[in-house]
């Protein structure tokens, strides 16, 4: 009979444990930034009219020029909205006025969060098809603030233009894991280009509908409780 409840007893457990596995796993990665959220969709204006700077574009800033730089317009739409421009720096009169998205996401990182990233760009005025490509870093820095000593986490690139004129979509999943030295760190992004060999040339590229998302590691209460019960069953 003492061997029967016990038997009772694990079993009871196991089901518990697998009901609460569920429940600390989440079924759905969490936006960080995406649509609304710190304005991942560049939709959010203070002007109304076609043309914005960084400076009229909430949520964002210039990392590498000027906050009146133009940071967005209507024109060239991937779903009749606003869209972000990206820039390597020089425009026809020589003249550097570049333009990268940045943003504080206000997501402190946690050891084991796994993020994933999506979003939609096209080449514009003078982007070489066959050099150029969409950046995002993610970053840490030394005082957790965006303007502090900067650490790249990580760089990944959109891959060459393959149709002109057209948007294509980048949807990298899982593209790094959060480790040890990142734990409680404030989370910084960054959205650039990448020149190939051919350099200061005058390349343009439109990016919309960017979302940064992660799923937490999933809790180890599960795995301690088993470990429990793997005591019960040697002392039974």
């Amino acid at each position: 009979m003492e061997v029967e409840k016990v038997n009772l007893l694990v079993k009871t457990c196991i089901g518990v444990l697998a009901v609460v596995a569920l429940a600390v796993v989440p079924a759905n990665a969490i936006v960080i930034t995406g649509g609304a959220v710190n304005n991942g969709d560049f939709n959010a204006d203070t002007t109304g009219t076609d043309s914005s700077t960084y400076d009229e574009t909430p949520d964002w800033i210039n990392l590498s020029g000027l906050q009146s730089e133009q940071a967005t317009r209507t024109n060239l739409a991937f779903d009749a909205t606003r869209n972000g421009i990206l820039s390597h720096g020089l425009d026809g009169s020589s003249v550097s006025h570049p333009k990268t998205f940045g943003q504080d996401t206000g997501h402190v990182i946690s050891t084991g969060n796994v993020y994933s990233l999506s979003y939609v760009w096209r080449d514009a005025f003078a982007w070489i098809d066959g050099e150029d490509q969409v950046a995002v870093s993610l970053f840490v820095t030394d005082d957790d603030t965006i303007g502090g000593v900067r650490t790249d986490l990580i760089t990944m690139l959109s891959g060459l233009s393959t149709t002109n004129n057209t948007y294509e979509a980048v949807d990298q999943d899982n593209f790094y894991t959060a480790v040890g030295v990142d734990n409680g760190k404030s989370l910084f992004v960054e959205l650039h280009t990448s020149q190939g060999a051919t350099a200061d040339d005058q390349g343009f590229v439109r990016i919309d509908n960017f979302v940064l998302e992660y799923v937490p590691e999933p809790s180890s209460l599960a795995l301690i409780g088993l470990g429990g019960l793997m005591l019960i069953r040697r002392r039974k």
